[in-house]
């Protein structure tokens, strides 16, 4: 009686597990096998998502109804890219993952040779080892509005690769080896986003035509091997295949960081941060942590000295010394800098050099939004707001007593006896 029972109870527990899984179809004859995965909360995983025959466009549902309820799906754990039981050519051109789909995990979107677009839904977290791999025709990934935190290895993989953008999201801290790897795609710039903090070494690896890679973290992200035996995944320096790489752009101040790093410093030669010069074609700066090279066609200057004209409502002279293309400023200099207007320029910090001697300089910077006040000084910012045209002018009603500086700006600084340069 008792090994009945088992048996009894055995064929039930199978019985009931088949029970879990089943099938819905769409309204344009696209059927989509799915298992329950949290019966409780109502949640499933779609294990196979095959359209009818002629489909171009297939819609993966972020929900499916099951025994009189509605599920959603949250996980895609099964090819989603057939067209009547065919795969490779089989005229699949676009790809919907609906809304509730978190995660897309291996070979889930595979082996269509020509489908071009995919839509990826914003609850989007995580995207598997080769989940979207082999799609020689698609032309570009968007995941800016996601909130993928993770993507693993070869997640965009395809031989023939026809990708010239990829938009990451905010939210990704973690990149692991070889996004693209193996596919040369005509992908030619690549910005990383702030929050990401894990990369493989080897995850530009592939991306043999980038010619840009934008960092906007101003710390360098922890570099890590998925395979410590094995030298082809590292360490190593993280552009060593990029022959094509130009410039790695960095935060402002953030180049000594990355040059600090080991296998980061490897790429101090394509570091670059970037200014923007108003339409006066002027601009204060200033930077904590590193010094500054004056690039070509700009000029800095800092301020030795004002010679008061010694009639009221008459403004001083401020003495400049120029430093010319090639010059390098000391880090914690305040200093203007003369460029061509409404254009952005891009300068190397943190080199190696004789820096300039800025003793006497009487502009103060900061790093960090601040407001500088004392009663020894007279403070006045630089500006082409006042009467006088472009100059050193008191901020608004606070009469010299302070001023107001926005992240690594610079403003005049004078005893409380000097007449001001303006204003």
């Amino acid at each position: 009686m008792k090994r009945i029972l088992i048996v009894c109870c055995a064929i039930f527990v199978a019985l009931a597990g088949r029970a879990q899984s089943s099938s819905w179809t769409d309204p344009t004859g696209a059927q989509f096998d799915f298992t329950i995965t949290d019966p409780v909360n109502k949640l499933a995983k779609i294990t196979k998502g095959n359209g009818a025959p002629g489909t171009t466009v297939i819609t993966v549902p972020g929900t499916v109804p099951y025994n009189g309820d509605t599920y959603k799906v949250t996980d895609i754990a099964g090819r989603v890219t057939w067209v009547n039981n065919h795969v490779y050519n089989n005229g699949l051109k676009k790809l919907i993952l609906s809304e509730n789909i978190k995660v897309l995990r291996s070979y889930s979107v595979d082996l269509n040779f020509d489908l071009e677009e995919i839509v990826f839904p914003s609850t989007l977290e995580v995207i598997g080892s080769e989940a979207c791999t082999h799609l020689h025709s698609l032309k570009g990934v968007d995941l800016s509005h996601t909130k993928v935190k993770y993507i693993d290895y070869g997640a965009f993989n395809a031989n023939l690769s026809q990708i010239s953008y990829i938009k990451f999201p905010q939210t990704l801290r973690r990149l692991d080896f070889g996004i693209c790897i193996q596919s040369n795609p005509p992908l030619k710039k690549l910005e990383l986003p702030a929050q990401l903090d894990t990369l493989s070494y080897g995850t530009f690896n592939g991306l043999y035509q980038l010619e840009e890679i934008s960092f906007t973290k101003p710390t360098p992200a922890l570099l890590y091997t998925t395979n410590p035996v094995n030298p082809t995944y590292g360490p190593y320096n993280p552009f060593r295949d990029l022959t094509n790489l130009q410039v790695v752009h960095l935060p402002v101040d953030a180049t000594a960081a990355y040059k600090s790093q080991p296998y980061w410093a490897d790429g101090a030669n394509l570091y670059r941060e970037e200014l923007a010069i108003g339409s006066t074609g002027y601009t204060t700066y200033y930077l904590e942590n590193e010094n500054f090279l004056v690039p070509t066609g700009c000029t800095a200057y800092i301020i030795t000295g004002i010679t008061p004209s010694g009639k009221h409502g008459v403004p001083g002279t401020a003495h400049a010394q120029a430093f010319g293309a090639g010059k390098i400023i000391p880090k914690q200099t305040g200093f203007i800098l003369q460029g061509t207007a409404n254009s952005t320029i891009t300068y190397q910090a943190n080199v190696t050099g004789t820096e300039e001697n800025v003793t006497g300089n009487l502009l103060v910077g900061t790093a960090t939004e601040q407001e500088f006040s004392s009663a020894s000084y007279k403070y006045y910012i630089f500006s082409n707001s006042g009467d006088q045209g472009l100059g050193f002018y008191k901020q608004g009603t606070r009469d010299g007593a302070s001023i107001k500086l926005k992240p690594h700006r610079a403003g005049l600084r004078l005893p409380a006896g000097v007449a001001p340069a303006k204003g």
